[in-house]
């Protein structure tokens, strides 16, 4: 029986808006090397200049990386799994509201306006409102994170 190998993740520093190439270009060098010990490369939304890799020790690290343009280098130490699991794991988008709630449009074409909201969408992210301040009854989908909850008065 063959023994699970240990994944550890390592911290790449990049060129602050360079990791989405980086990522490309790191794949492809594994893929024409045959690397074996690379298990996935991880670009984490919000955390601009690394690229994360995860593998079984820092040898592979050291094959891959070396001689890409945009690497700065191999940062110390690794990155604990659980603030990997944080950076790529989905986060509630926007306010919480529920059908027949009172909100208030803060972006968009209709910015500014009080609504009532008629549907929610949780999987897209979207709500159905009945905008109130119009002259006939106007229906709009738009995304969540584009309502906050009316004021109280």
């Amino acid at each position: 029986m063959e023994t699970p190998k240990v994944r550890n993740y390592y911290a790449i520093k990049v060129t602050g808006g360079q990791e989405m190439g980086v990522a490309l270009l790191l794949e492809e060098r594994i893929k024409t090397n045959k690397i074996q010990d690379v298990f996935s490369i991880i670009v984490p939304p919000g955390l601009k200049g690394y690229v994360i890799i995860e593998t079984n020790g820092p040898h592979a690290v050291k094959a891959i990386v070396a001689g890409i343009r945009h690497i700065k280098g191999v940062a110390q130490g690794l990155v604990p799994k659980d603030d990997i699991m944080n950076m790529v794991s989905k986060k509630p988008v926007g306010p919480v509201v529920k059908i027949g709630d009172m909100v208030e449009v803060i972006s968009g074409p209709f910015r500014g306006m009080q609504a009532q909201v008629i549907e929610y969408r949780e999987g897209k992210g979207e709500v159905v409102l009945n905008i109130l301040e119009s002259a006939f009854p106007l229906q709009v989908t738009i995304p969540v994170d584009q309502v906050k909850p009316a004021k109280k008065s």
